[in-house]
């Protein structure tokens, strides 16, 4: 779904922006694939428009750390939210 997005969709459909790249984060998080659970927790960090909907790609991030042997990140991250 998210390569159907146009450029400005964050802009233009903000909620099925969010829906769809919190979806894709829980899916790279299950899977194992931190490289694109960062580019996702990425985007979301900089178009969220607040601390709710930034709440599930944080959360799927610093799980993702302590799954991966990177507690001590982990937990910095976790105090940080």
């Amino acid at each position: 779904g998210i390569s159907f997005l146009r450029k400005k969709h964050w802009e233009e459909h903000y909620a099925l922006s969010l829906e769809l790249f919190d979806l894709a984060a829980k899916c790279a998080h299950t899977n194992g694939d931190t490289l694109s659970l960062q580019l996702l927790y990425e985007q979301v960090l900089t178009y969220g428009r607040t601390f709710e909907d930034k709440l599930n790609v944080m959360y799927f991030s610093t799980c993702a750390l302590a799954f991966s042997s990177r507690l001590p990140e982990s937990i910095e991250k976790g105090l940080d939210i």
